[in-house]
């Protein structure tokens, strides 16, 4: 059996993390009240950020009806004076969808709405002009994306009939879909979706069967090979500090250059299943932020040593369906949920 070595760094902040830069001058999010799971990544310096949804109205513990939002606003980061600047709408209202930057813009594939999960795929650039890419073969909504080269490869989330299907666009010619190999394992909705040039990596997720009324949270990181088009178990996510194992549902990630993801936020893996499977307190929406848990510590894993190194309780990061960016030395964290049903406007910066 390989003997894998592995790093935990017990720190409650390391110094870097001391601080959000700028907290005070980063300008919220200008959709009344955040938004959870939009479309979010930097084109250049300028952060995009469209569709999402929260509960505008009524919150969603007195029974409150979920809006899915249209909206993009645009952000240049070296001018944050100017201020959120509103771009034309979406063509339909949309969250749950996987966004993924490229220089000519934010490629925006699937996601849900009230009318149910989608398969639309389409190029959004700073200016807010939207190019039809091929719409996906099945809808997939709460997966993940990212690029191997020039190739988009999507995966995770609802498909139809529970499926856990690969899909690969080649986007020097995008043309038409191909479907590769399923990831092995439960299904994984909401898991975090990263890449190198050569690989693709699938951490966490959940599995829910409806029917049974059983929440299957995956502990679990997989590899796709993109040479042998081969799914691999890598290794396990490192468990909290109490010894609650981690699922990362409605987290998110980054990949770095030099083959170190860097993954956040989502739930708490006992508090979310008991929730999923009926068995939460009765007042279990109107519980205090701080009972549910949800993830803010800052987990580094190193693909090449699969080695883990945490920085716990790292604020501002303890968000579900949040989206975690990275730009220019600096890690942002746009909006997401605070508990369930609470959305946030606020984006956290932290130094690399």
């Amino acid at each position: 059996m390989r003997t894998l070595s592995l790093l935990i760094v017990c720190v409650f902040l390391l110094p870097v993390f001391g601080q959000e830069k700028g907290a005070n001058a980063f300008p919220p999010y200008p959709q009344a009240g955040g938004v959870s799971a939009p479309f979010a990544g930097f084109i250049g310096d300028t952060l995009i950020v469209a569709g999402g949804c929260n509960f505008p109205d009524t919150p969603a513990a007195d029974g409150g009806k979920k809006v899915f939002h249209a909206t993009v606003y645009a952000l240049d980061v070296r001018r944050l004076s100017d201020g959120w600047i509103p771009l034309p709408p979406l063509p339909a209202p949309i969250a749950y969808g996987a966004a993924v930057p490229t220089p000519e813009g934010l490629v925006c594939i699937g996601g849900q709405n009230a009318q149910g999960a989608q398969s639309d795929v389409y190029l959004l650039d700073t200016n807010g002009q939207v190019t039809p890419l091929p719409p996906l073969p099945a809808s997939v909504d709460n997966g993940g994306a990212s690029l191997c080269g020039q190739t988009l490869l999507v995966t995770g989330g609802n498909q139809p009939e529970n499926g856990k299907g690969l899909y690969a666009l080649d986007l020097s010619s995008p043309t038409n879909w191909k479907r590769l190999a399923d990831y092995p394992g439960p299904q994984r909705i909401q898991p975090i979706v990263l890449s190198t040039p050569n690989a693709l990596y699938l951490a966490g997720g959940y599995a829910f069967d409806a029917a049974q009324k059983k929440c299957t949270p995956s502990t679990d990181l997989l590899k796709y090979d993109v040479g042998t088009n081969r799914w691999s178990v890598l290794d396990t996510l490192i468990a909290e500090r109490d010894g609650t194992p981690r699922c990362l549902a409605g987290g998110s990630g980054v990949m770095l250059s030099d083959g170190k993801m860097l993954l956040t936020g989502g739930v708490n893996h006992d508090i979310f299943r008991q929730a999923m499977e009926g068995k939460g307190p009765a007042d279990y929406m109107k519980k205090p932020v701080a009972w549910y848990r949800f993830n803010d510590d800052l987990l580094t894993y190193h693909t090449g040593k699969r080695t883990w190194h945490v920085t716990y309780d790292v604020p501002g990061l303890a968000r579900a369906g949040g989206i975690l960016l990275e730009h220019d030395g600096y890690l942002y964290i746009i909006c997401g949920e605070i508990k369930p049903g609470i959305r946030t406007p606020q984006i956290t910066v932290l130094p690399l």
